[in-house]
């Protein structure tokens, strides 16, 4: 057990949820005959879902997944409808949790470890996808809640009045993200290398794995 109150957060998708195969899974339902296309799909949709997280202007992150589907599909000239619209932002109900991250966290559990999510999305959504990882988490903080997204640093700071005292550690896939604001403020944090992003924390004061079940006893020892 750790000797003192210790609560870990982390990031949603891409560090827990494994929201590149879910995504990709819609998409080449919706374009079956386009399926080659879903790697450049999700680059457009990314590139939009950063521009509009970064714009200072909250609004549900439903309306930022459905602005980022049009705008990828416009690139790819592909026609669309609000069905297909509609499927393709709800199917974030069905996207699964990485197959690694329920064992570590329910060790993390076991040993005393309180468990947070901190997400760039709306309260329907991580409920969902809190369903689906299957795992009780104590804390959850979207961005429906504080009306800021993600890589502000505000996010993190209005995180840290919400949480009780304790030592604080946040757990992320990405760099930009998370990892890269949550520690230029001064929270521990640490990169799940899922993606080959380690060399963009090269001057930040961060811990790297490349395994979720290394985190486990990382987190009790530290």
């Amino acid at each position: 057990m750790p000797e003192r109150r210790v609560i870990a957060t982390f990031d949603c998708y891409g560090t827990l949820i494994d929201w590149l195969s879910g995504a990709k899974e819609a998409f080449k339902e919706a374009y079956p005959e386009y399926s080659g296309l879903a790697d450049d799909f999700i680059k457009y949709w990314g590139e939009k879902d950063w521009e509009l997280v970064t714009s200072g202007i909250y609004r549900p992150y439903r309306e930022i997944l459905s602005t980022s589907f049009r705008y990828a599909l416009d690139k790819l000239n592909l026609r669309y409808d609000n069905d297909v619209i509609e499927k393709l932002t709800y199917s974030i109900y069905r996207w699964r949790a990485f197959p690694d991250v329920k064992p570590a966290l329910k060790k993390l559990i076991d040993e005393g470890v309180e468990l947070g999510i901190i997400s760039n999305t709306d309260k329907n959504f991580i409920v969902k996808s809190i369903e689906n990882i299957d795992v009780e988490f104590k804390y959850v903080i979207v961005a429906e809640d504080i009306k800021i997204y993600k890589p502000d640093p505000r996010v993190f700071k209005k995180a840290g009045e919400i949480l009780p005292k304790a030592k604080w550690i946040h757990i992320s896939a990405y760099p930009q993200y998370d990892i890269i604001p949550a520690s230029k403020i001064g929270i521990e944090t640490i990169l799940l290398d899922r993606y080959g992003l380690k060399y963009m924390v090269r001057d930040i004061d961060t811990i790297v794995i490349d395994d979720i079940d290394k985190l486990p006893n990382l987190i009790i020892n530290k």
